[in-house]
């Protein structure tokens, strides 16, 4: 009976002391899980993805007095011209966020049917503004479908190409119209004219935006590597450009260039 009555509290005293041994590193565990997690938080709050675009944000553009005029001048004949420049503005250029050197517009294969490809005929002259607006929802120049509400970006970098139909698509004077303000035209550049008997072709490219920057600033990190000031436009968002253009047998866009 001894015997016995020993076992049973050897027993009780071993299992008392697993369950206390048990709770102590449970305890240890659970308290170093939260530090790395505190950690990996306060170094990067988003991990190695984008923040999650707002669907149904709609944004309200403050009052600008822009730089370059307000985009609605007249053209300056120079040589005569009674035709005013071309404006691609019924409907605007319409695209999606894309990687670097993909073309998200070309006038090619995009171009509406109430233009006519003849307005891109030039001998001399073919120099170029653009437009950034806000695109809300509808579906973009491929007939793709602008599934949210435009983020409030307030500039845009935007990459057009100047190239013959001989040339193969992206190859040809490239310019980056930089920090243009939402509603406000870009400076002028002047494009060098391809040799051709064919209307010239005209497509964007490598449009960055300010949004992706400011995301992160309002959740309290400024200036992250990669996104700051500009980033790629999200893939999943649509934006809007007007494209102005002047040949030689039009009137000149009125207007300071870049070379200025």
């Amino acid at each position: 009976m001894k015997t016995c009555h020993l076992l049973k509290l050897k027993n009780m005293v071993l299992a008392t002391f697993v369950m206390t041994l048990t709770i102590g590193l449970t305890g240890c565990d659970q308290k170093s899980a939260t530090k790395k997690n505190n950690t990996a938080t306060s170094t990067n709050p988003f991990g190695n993805t984008t923040p999650t675009p707002t669907p149904g944000y709609t944004p309200t553009p403050t009052p600008t007095t822009c730089a370059n005029g307000s985009g609605y001048e007249q053209g300056v004949a120079d040589s005569g011209q009674t035709i005013d420049y071309y404006k691609l503005n019924s409907p605007y250029i319409i695209a999606h966020g894309a990687n670097q050197g993909n073309i998200v517009y070309s006038t090619e294969s995009n171009l509406p049917s109430n233009y006519n490809q003849n307005i891109f005929f030039s001998d001399s002259r073919f120099n170029v503004r653009v437009i950034p607006r806000y695109q809300n929802k509808g579906t973009d120049s491929m007939g793709i479908p602008c599934a949210y509400n435009p983020q409030p970006f307030t500039k845009l970098n935007v990459g057009v190409v100047l190239r013959s139909r001989q040339s193969s698509p992206g190859v040809g004077d490239y310019h980056q119209f930089r920090d243009v303000a939402v509603n406000c035209p870009s400076k002028i550049h002047e494009y060098q004219v391809p040799s051709t008997s064919d209307p010239l072709v005209v497509e964007v490219m490598n449009v960055q935006w300010d949004w992706s920057c400011k995301s992160y600033e309002q959740q309290g990190y400024p200036n992250v590597p990669g996104v700051c000031p500009y980033d790629n436009v999200w893939q999943t968002e649509c934006y809007a450009i007007e494209l102005h253009f002047s040949t030689d047998t039009t009137k000149d866009i009125p207007g300071p260039r870049t070379y200025q």
